[in-house]
């Protein structure tokens, strides 16, 4: 079951870059719609959470049922100065980590899949949740990418 995953969320990187690549540079800090990231907030926020999404599997490993904290995704791009980032570096740094997360998943055994962290807002989620969420934002987020390509 573990495998199915990985190769969804293994090749997201790979994908931003090619569509990132075709996109026109004047379009980085435009908003499609209001209240949402630009492009380039986009690709720094995914660098910068693909850190947490690690770090919350592997304290379900080492610590099951560890609570974790919630964050304001907005205030933290202010905080990260997301619209200050190169979009570029940034699609290194989330390829590198996302690099992290998939290797730390392939050592890990079929049962620590079930291991948990508690989530002040989805609840108990176990590491096999942890990753369909990854693979459903990566998915938003690609979608999203891909309106720039119009």
């Amino acid at each position: 079951m573990a495998n199915n995953y990985f190769f969804q969320i293994a090749h997201t990187p790979d994908t931003l870059i090619r569509m990132v690549d075709a996109i026109r540079p004047e379009l980085f800090d435009t908003q499609l719609a209001p209240e949402k990231f630009s492009l380039r907030e986009v690709i720094a926020h995914l660098a910068d959470l693909e850190e947490t999404w690690l770090n919350r599997i592997t304290s379900a490993i080492e610590y099951p049922g560890k609570e974790v904290e919630n964050f304001d995704e907005d205030q933290r791009a202010i905080d990260h100065r997301y619209s200050q980032k190169d979009i570029h570096h940034e699609l290194e740094v989330f390829d590198n980590r996302r690099r992290d997360t998939v290797a730390y998943l392939s050592g890990l055994a079929e049962d620590d899949w079930s291991n948990t962290i508690s989530h002040p807002m989805h609840g108990e989620m176990s590491v096999t949740d942890i990753v369909m969420y990854i693979v459903g934002h990566d998915m938003y987020h690609v979608h999203q990418v891909s309106q720039y390509l119009k």
